[in-house]
């Protein structure tokens, strides 16, 4: 009898056990609902120094992005090493949302390639494709080429001449590496860095055509003029310009790609937090999407000339394009800058 009655108290106790347990987890699921994102402030760390486009396009989403989202929006930068500093923060982050990531690619890209980084090329993915920029070939309007083979003419008829400037360690570089090495120029490479430096040496007859990003320097439109795209699609800013590739075939050449190493502005997550919380990461998908279709936000972007430049959509949309940009990098511009 006592037998029977010491099992049954184990029964008993196992089913009390067990009972207490299934409540725990019901508490434990409850809590899970319970805990909404955000419950703080989201952080958008830009990879650039105050003041550059990717910053003023982060700070002009910043009040919509806060009312879709429902919370505080701090944007800060942390600038230096070609976007690595910034990109190296997220890495070491939580990973759980409260921070995003604004750079540029194939400028993220470019600092695996070149600069020792504790993250690979796969290790972030885009939430938001902010914007897209193809990069352009220009030379002032008075000098004496009009297009990528008058100037390809004129380089070969006074080899060490001419001076072609660019913003260093970006698709612009890779492009005038790539033009150069292939048509087998003998031209003078000067590096800048920043765009409005490139620029400025331009307009001082520093050098003779420089590499820029094509909606970026719509502030040259009236005193510069387009010797070639690397898009096959018209440009509101240069109407006028012709795609490499469309030019390249006289040459019997192609570039890897006719947007090779456009720049795309993106605001990237890990890829372990998409994994992890994918809930979260369609939530901040939703706000972007909800902030960019702000009417005072469009009109922000048509006012500050910055429009056309405008992607707003979101980053799975572009898969595709990142890996090629990603090959690219790795097959093509990484020879390119040894």
């Amino acid at each position: 009898m006592m037998r029977k009655r010491f099992i049954s108290g184990l029964l008993i106790t196992a089913m009390v056990c067990i009972m207490a347990a299934g409540c725990g987890q019901k508490g434990s699921s409850d809590n899970k609902k319970e805990d909404a994102y955000p419950k703080g402030a989201v952080t958008i760390t830009v990879a650039y120094s105050a003041g550059g486009s990717s910053d003023k396009l982060a700070r002009m989403v910043q009040p919509y992005l806060k009312d879709a989202l429902g919370t505080e929006i701090v944007v800060e930068n942390q600038n230096g090493a070609g976007g690595q500093i910034a990109a190296e923060s997220l890495a070491r982050g939580k990973n759980d949302g409260y921070q995003l990531l604004a750079i540029n690619v194939p400028g993220l890209y470019y600092t695996v390639a070149f600069q020792d980084t504790t993250y690979d090329y796969d290790d972030f993915v885009p939430v938001w494709i902010e914007s897209y920029d193809p990069i352009i070939m220009l030379a002032m309007k008075d000098a004496k080429f009009h297009n990528l083979s008058e100037f390809c003419e004129a380089a070969k008829a006074e080899p060490g001449k001419y001076s072609v400037g660019y913003v260093s360690n970006s698709g612009q570089q890779a492009t005038a590496l790539w033009i150069k090495e292939n048509l087998e120029l003998d031209v003078n490479m000067v590096s800048y860095d920043g765009g409005s430096d490139a620029s400025a040496a331009l307009l001082g007859g520093h050098v003779d055509v420089i590499f820029s990003d094509a909606y970026a320097r719509a502030d040259i439109a009236e005193e510069a003029k387009a010797l070639g795209i690397g898009t096959t699609k018209e440009n509101t800013v240069w109407p006028e310009a012709v795609s490499f590739n469309e030019q390249l075939k006289e040459y019997n050449l192609e570039m890897p790609s006719d947007e090779f190493q456009a720049r795309m502005g993106c605001y990237m997550v890990s890829k372990s937090f998409k994994e992890d919380y994918p809930e979260r990461y369609d939530a901040l998908v939703e706000a972007f999407k909800k902030a960019c279709a702000e009417k005072e936000y469009i009109e922000a972007l048509k006012n500050s000339n910055v429009y056309d430049s405008m992607v707003n959509e979101p980053g799975a949309d572009y898969e595709d394009s990142l890996d090629t940009s990603v090959e690219e990098v790795k097959e093509v511009v990484a020879p390119l800058f040894k």
